[in-house]
């Protein structure tokens, strides 16, 4: 079962806000929650995806001009910090965002547009099977490039209804040159491309 809650960082990094402004939001009632016994702060789920709705369209994050957008999707701590390592040493500016699951990756990529999504497909919750589709579904995320990386067998995943055919999908261990050959790709595109 999914927690009906947000830790106070979690809720902070959806919302794009501090995690002193997420703690006095939640002082001042903008936000609905509670302290555990131990004195941790938990969010109501639903009070931070009212205060998003009500908040409508959200700008973009500020990031570096001409840089590469790249958001991971991965529940597992010690994977993300292996991203983390690896596209630090790419060659060209990245801007990284991660999500820990499916929901979280949906609001962030409606928040700051990556250019590149990498997403598990065992997510809690929303599923990044559901992930996916939903993104391919939609006409406005159409130049999103989209790899799913997964251990599920392929008779897995065709079990679940398998992918969309713009999907690149690769297996872990996790091939990191070919990922870096992928976002390389993006980069030099977007370079070729005069600005507007």
């Amino acid at each position: 079962m999914v927690e009906n809650y947000y830790t106070t960082r979690d809720a902070a990094r959806i919302l794009g806000i501090s995690l002193r402004t997420a703690q006095q939001w939640l002082e001042k009632g903008y936000l609905k929650g509670w302290k555990t016994s131990g004195g941790h702060r938990r969010i109501l789920r639903s009070s931070v995806t009212r205060l998003l709705a009500s908040r409508g369209p959200v700008e973009p994050a500020p990031v570096a001009p001409k840089s590469l957008q790249v958001l991971v999707v991965e529940d597992n701590e010690t994977l993300l910090k292996l991203y983390r390592l690896q596209i630090a040493r790419w060659k060209f500016p990245v801007v990284l965002y991660t999500a820990a699951n499916g929901y979280e990756a949906l609001v962030m990529v409606g928040n700051v547009a990556p250019d590149l999504l990498i997403c598990d497909l065992r997510l809690p919750g929303v599923t990044g099977f559901q992930v996916v589709r939903a993104l391919c579904d939609m006409e406005r995320y159409s130049q999103l490039a989209i790899v799913v990386v997964s251990g599920m067998p392929s008779l897995e995943i065709d079990a679940h209804g398998s992918l969309p055919a713009r999907v690149e999908q690769m297996g872990k261990p996790i091939d990191f040159e070919r990922l870096q050959q992928l976002a390389q790709s993006l980069w030099d595109r977007r370079m070729a491309t005069p600005a507007r």
